[in-house]
Parts: structure tokens; sequence; C-alpha cells
């Protein structure tokens, strides 16, 4: 089915609606069920950088932007305090939380983020904060309060986690009371604020068993996404709904200089089970072609693909497998310039409009079309190094997907079941008669569902 672009742009500022909860095995039976992820659709904003005023207020006049791309959750990066000591940088990593319960006096104040929330909610939006558990900055109130809540040598200097991060002070979860502060801290952010749930950062980095009692404990309160910035089955175990597709993203990066198709089936295949074996059903891989860490130490998706038109079917690919689909602010318009989050790097909206309307396209896809909710995909073609076969979903409600890999025309092989049969490739509204052979353009998407029956 033809987009209707003018349509969707009036539909986006519409109420959305609650997203659906499900019981989550994985909570406690008194607790509140967890967010389901299956329906969620994740845009990460650097709010230094996604408005020109880079403010909570600059975020508050985004969020039709936002939502004309088809996503339904924001997920914030720390919007904390910054510490001063062994700061990096002009403006210092947000990730050198200064104070849990304040707001960056540079991004506004408790107001103006209430009105954000408020406005979020009434919009259908979620909200997730990044929460940085492991470390906190070295002028934190803590490191004079409680210097024993932290990593200490010999002397009781409090130490860096490593020796790379100098200007964040390691926090040592074996004092059991610094596990119920660092709780409480995200409590305040759950029963002042109503946030959604949290993205936590280095996850990997906390112990397990105090992951398992905080999330019981948040989620005593109110439904919640959780989302692991880590990989492997132990994380759905503690309760998180999401982890990192890294695997899958490192390999893609490779098919697109040159590598072939063949390996991401493994790195799609591990995570995906892991997500639903761990996670009692209700787990979702995230996967994406950038975020703030890709762009701030690697670079943009146009240097890292090869091409703008590359990094765009680079992104299709990485939503085919079950997934949750990320954006990161700025890749919607191709922005140029790599985000060093020690920086600022305002976007600018009015560049490169195609991409812009490849990602509302796509967004609308994803958004509307019932085969990406569902956990339904089978692989096509593996054997074709070269061009990306797949099929999400079932019956009526499928999406053949095919894309082409290598900056050069290529002819692919239909799969047998798909020859001989009219399509219409729901990005463009074009039809098609499937053959034997499929020719496709250099990056070349198609989309495909059976002729007449692609609709909203």
């Amino acid at each position: 089915m033809k987009i209707l672009r003018n349509a969707f742009l009036i539909l986006f500022v519409v109420f959305q609606g609650s997203l659906s909860a499900q019981n989550n095995s994985l909570t406690d039976s008194g607790a509140y069920p967890a967010i389901d992820p299956k329906d969620l659709r994740i845009y990460q904003v650097y709010i230094r950088n996604f408005s020109n005023e880079g403010t909570i207020k600059g975020l508050y006049s985004g969020l039709d932007h936002i939502q004309s791309l088809g996503f339904n959750t924001l997920w914030l990066m720390p919007i904390h305090p910054v510490g001063q000591v062994n700061r990096k940088g002009t403006f210092g990593s947000p990730y050198s939380v200064k104070d849990y319960r304040k707001i960056n006096p540079e991004f506004g104040n408790e107001q103006d983020f209430r009105a954000l929330m408020r406005e979020c909610h009434r919009r259908g939006l979620k909200v997730i904060l990044d929460w940085v558990a492991n470390h906190t900055s070295f002028d934190h109130p803590w490191t004079q309060s409680n210097p024993e809540w932290y990593t200490r040598d010999a002397a009781g200097k409090i130490l860096p986690p490593n020796d790379d991060w100098t200007d964040v002070a390691d926090l040592n979860f074996e004092n059991p009371e610094l596990r119920d502060a660092m709780i409480a801290e995200m409590e305040y952010w759950v029963k002042e604020f109503n946030v959604d749930g949290f993205r936590c950062d280095v996850a990997m980095m906390v112990p397990g068993d105090w992951w398992i009692s905080c999330l019981q404990r948040l989620r005593s309160h109110r439904s919640l996404f959780m989302l692991a910035e880590a990989s492997g089955p132990e994380f759905y175990k503690y309760g998180f709904n999401s982890t990192y597709g890294w695997d899958f993203y490192h390999r893609l990066k490779g098919v697109f200089q040159g590598s072939s198709l063949r390996g991401l089936d493994s790195a799609w295949a591990s995570e995906n089970n892991q997500a639903k074996q761990a996670g009692g059903g209700f787990g979702r891989v995230m996967r994406f072609v950038t975020n703030h860490d890709e762009t701030s130490w690697d670079q943009v998706p146009a240097k890292v693909f090869g091409s703008d038109e590359a990094a765009m079917a680079a992104y299709v690919i990485s939503q085919q497998p079950v997934s949750i689909p990320l954006v990161y602010n700025g890749q919607e318009v191709g922005h140029p310039l790599k985000q060093n989050i020690f920086e600022r790097s305002p976007i600018r909206y009015q560049q490169n409009p195609e991409i812009l309307r490849f990602y509302q396209d796509y967004g609308a896809i994803l958004r509307f079309e019932k085969a990406y909710q569902s956990g339904d995909f089978v692989r096509l073609r593996p054997e074709d190094k070269d061009c990306w076969w797949s099929l999400r979903g079932q019956g009526d409600e499928a999406v053949l997907c095919v894309v082409n890999t290598r900056n050069k025309t290529l002819v692919t092989k239909v799969p047998t079941s798909f020859r001989l049969k009219s399509y219409e490739n729901i990005r463009d509204g074009s039809t098609a008669y499937l053959k034997e052979d499929l020719e496709l353009e250099p990056y070349g998407i198609r989309l495909f569902k059976p002729y007449g029956l692609s609709k909203r």
C-alpha cells in the first residue's frame, strides 16, 4: 500500500493510547507487570544536541518531529548535573553524574521536565531515563558523605572503574547501604515523575543479584520497561525486557564492508533465542545502526556503512529479525558530524530531506504493519551472500523484504514459493510481478506484500 504521508502526519498528533502490558514471569506475583516490548519503537535523545536550544523545552517543541517518524518511546540520555572534577571535554560526560535527583541546569529545571512528561504521556509517548548505576562523578556528595560506598585503594583513595574512565568514581556494590540507596534514587523518578523505565548504562558492570532486587522493587510501583546496555541471557533472567544486539551490529558493518551476509544469521538467531527463552517470551533485542557510543567513538552511519544509501539499507536489514527499533537523534537526517558526548553538535533537521522522508515512511511501516509486531520471522535464501531475503509475519499480513547490500546493480534469485505472483512495494506503492530473477539497484530496498492486500 502506498504510504499516505500527509495523512500520517495528521494522525501522529492523535492520542496513541497506552501500550499494552503483559504479565512477566520474571517479576514477583505482587508486582506490576513489565511493559511488553513488542510494540516499542525507541528514539534516543541527547538533549544537548536535539535542538538549537539544547534544553528540555527544545525537546518539548520537537515532539511532533519524533512522532512523525513513528516512534512511541523516548530514551533520554542522562539529564543530571555533570561533575566538574576530572571533567573531560568542554561539557563533560553526561555519564559523570553529580546528583541523581537533580536536573542539569543547562537543560532546564524540574518544572520543565514535569511539563515534558505530562505532554509525552498525553500523546501516548513513553519516556525512559538513562541510568548510571555503576559510577558517579568524583564530586558527587556521596564521595564525601559515604566514601565507603566507593571502590578504594589501600590508602582510601576513590578509584575510577578503569584506566580510561578517569572522570568517574567506581561504586562498590558490596556495600548493602549503597545497594539500597541506589534503588531509592531510581524510585524517586518513578514515583515523582512517572517515568516509564530505564536504559541501564554498563549493566554488565553491576552485580546481577542487585539488578534482580532493583527491578522487583521498581516494578512494585508501576509497569516499567527496562533496557540493559549488555548482551546475554542472564539479563533477561534478572528482569530486563531488552538487551543490545551488538553481535548483529558488528557483523552488519562487516557486510557493508564486503563480508558475506551469511555471517549475520548466527548472530540474530543466537540473540533472539536468548531473548525468547531466557526472557520468558517477553524479551526483545534492540537493534540499531548507530547510537551515542557508536557515533562518538566510531563514526556516523554514512561513514561506517559507506554512504547514506548504504546506511539506510543497513537499517532496514537490522529491523527484519524480531527486535526493537532504535534511531539516535540526527540519524534520520544523515547528520554528517560525529556527536562526541563531551561536546555539542546541534542537529540540522533541514538537511537531507530525502533521508528524512525515508525514516518517516519506514517509521510508518514499522508502526502500522502488523508483521512488525509479530514474533514470526523466516530468513530466506541464506545462501545469497549479497542480497538479504526475509519474511516477517504470517499470511496476508506478512512482509517480504529484499535488500541489496552492494554498491552495484545485482540480479538475485527469487525464492521459489514467491515466484509468478504480483506484489506491491509498501514503501512507494509501486507494483511488481516476481519471476525467477529480481534486479536491484545499488543498495536497493523492496518491502513486498501480495498485491491488493496491503492495507492499514
